[in-house]
């Protein structure tokens, strides 16, 4: 499967989790939630002075280099 349908099923998936939490009314908890990882995704960006893509990109190869 290939990263960009990796991202459009994520993403269809949120959206009907969003529908179903609207439905039975968890979705200011949820909307907090993304809220929280959304800002702590920018603070990471800014401390590091990278984009997070490339920050979980080094740590990957990392862990890889460290199984051997």
């Amino acid at each position: 499967m290939q990263p960009q349908q990796i991202i459009k099923h994520a993403g269809d998936a949120t959206a009907y989790g969003t529908v179903v939490a609207t439905l039975i009314g968890w979705l200011p908890a949820i909307a907090a939630l993304f809220t929280i990882l959304w800002l702590s995704m920018q603070m990471v960006e800014k401390l590091a002075g990278k984009p997070l893509h490339e920050l979980v990109k080094c740590a990957w190869y990392w862990l890889k280099g460290l199984r051997g």
